[in-house]
């Protein structure tokens, strides 16, 4: 490939072979039967659901469930809770979405993802349940398998799909609900204000169950419109992040949590990179102090299992996988994601190259707005899945929102392979815009997660 030069667009080897995309990643008569559900497409509400999980003896009534709900943050917030209530002794589930490869991606126990076969049996017992007369969607039926999974568990973790007040994890009386952060994302569905979008959200609260907020201002004013009066727990006031400290190869993080809801300040290091994600800590630790005080036993204290904290392992989350060049994977999908993910590549410099997938429901322009402060090249892989944006499209956006960056289309092995080689006269390589683009890489080899394997071989936190 020729040297990439301002405003000029190149093509690698271009690949037109289209990609599967169905939910199923293991060839059992259960995920079989949740492929075919797509026909069902996304419908939000709980009548569907309720009247499933009725017909399977009502699993979610058996855990404790702590629910997180938000637009950003929401998978990083419940992965660092379950693995302080695991540290702690309980027996966790964890659910969370999208998988990056593996449909079982969603299921967790004390930090190991499940076999595809016990999923499998899990799906079929779904299918008997529902019969042939519940029109149930690929998402309700995932959520009713979770409360299936987890029904013998001490606590269920559950990270909402869409929204909060008609997903389907929201039909449990949980014992506390986080709210992590509120911005504009899905507004056709949610509401094009703030406030709009917030009320969805916080409506996984209960009357007189505890609220962990990481946007308080939003989400307090939500609660109140919607009529809720909860104890609530604030990042920012009853936990305070101070002495951050941001370094090193994998992006080290590190922080001192400080504030009236801890017995001592806490001493934290992240596993997850990013000034972000201290805040996304801070209400996790909240979370799990707020589970401790419902429990009719004696927990450890958050100073006790905070190290927790250093080994959570979620993959393709501002996660470094290679250090020579610098590669950093991150599923930055919306405005607020993205700006998160700048601000952190600014830490080490403002000349990165950008390997970009786009999903053709979003808007890429205020991604890209948020990119050109720190990239220097752009580098549009050919997808193989559909529901992408076409490569040849996007570098028009950039051509706009980023004139000063350089710009290749061609195949994802080519554009890996030159943004690398870019990269070392610049400060690394960033893969991001779509989870679905990132799985799709993950797939097919062409990008390698370290977290992700040891999720799917089986590995504890402990043996990282």
């Amino acid at each position: 490939m020729p040297p990439l030069s301002k405003g000029r667009l190149h093509l690698v080897n271009l690949s037109e072979v289209k990609m599967n995309q169905e939910l199923i990643s293991h060839d059992g008569p259960g995920h079989r039967w949740l492929a075919e559900r797509q026909v069902a497409g996304v419908k939000l509400g709980l009548e569907r659901v309720k009247n499933l999980l009725k017909r399977m003896g009502d699993p979610q009534d058996t855990p404790a469930v702590a629910i997180v709900a938000g637009t950003n943050g929401k998978g990083s917030t419940s992965a660092m809770l379950a693995a302080l209530c695991d540290e702690a002794g309980l027996q966790v589930g964890h659910f969370t979405s999208p998988h990056l490869v593996e449909t079982r991606e969603r299921y967790r126990v004390n930090g190991r993802c499940i076999s595809a076969e016990q999923l499998d049996a899990a799906l079929v017992h779904v299918r008997d349940c529902a019969g042939s007369d519940l029109a149930v969607t690929p998402f309700e039926v995932m959520a009713a398998a979770a409360y299936w999974l987890f029904r013998d568990l001490d606590l269920a973790v559950m990270e909402v799909g869409l929204g909060g007040r008609l997903d389907a994890t929201n039909v449990t009386d949980p014992i506390v609900a986080v709210i992590t952060q509120i911005a504009r994302d899905h507004t056709r569905v949610l509401g094009d204000t703030l406030a709009a979008i917030a009320q969805e959200k916080v409506a996984v609260a209960r009357q007189g169950r505890p609220v962990v907020m990481a946007h308080p201002t939003v989400t307090l004013a939500a609660l109140r419109r919607i009529g809720l009066t909860c104890p609530v727990r604030k990042v920012g006031k009853d936990v305070q992040v101070q002495d951050v400290r941001i370094g090193g190869a994998g992006l080290g993080t590190q922080a001192v949590l400080r504030g009236r809801a801890l017995s001592e300040p806490l001493q934290i290091e992240l596993s997850l990179p990013g000034r972000h994600q201290l805040n996304n800590a801070a209400a996790a630790v909240l979370a799990y102090q707020e589970i401790c005080a419902a429990w009719p036993k004696a927990w450890p204290d958050a100073v006790e299992v905070v190290w927790r904290l250093a080994e959570v392992p979620w993959p393709a989350r501002l996660e470094v996988i290679e250090t020579s060049p610098m590669m950093i994977v991150d599923g930055a999908h919306n405005t607020a994601g993205m700006r998160a993910l700048a601000e952190t590549m600014a830490e080490r410099g403002k000349r990165w190259q950008v390997v970009l997938s786009v999903r053709d429901n979003r808007d890429p322009e205020p991604l890209i707005r948020e990119l050109s402060a720190v990239s220097e090249g752009f580098w549009l892989p050919r997808m193989q899945a559909d529901r992408m944006w076409d490569p040849h499209k996007l570098a028009e956006v950039i051509d706009l929102c980023a004139p000063h960056a350089d710009v290749a289309v061609g195949s994802a092995q080519g554009c890996f392979e030159e943004a690398r080689r870019q990269a070392h006269r610049s400060c690394g390589v960033v893969v991001t815009g779509s989870l679905y683009g990132i799985g799709e890489w993950l797939g097919r080899g062409e990008i390698v997660s370290p977290r992700l394997r040891r999720w799917l071989d089986g590995q504890a936190p402990q043996d990282q």
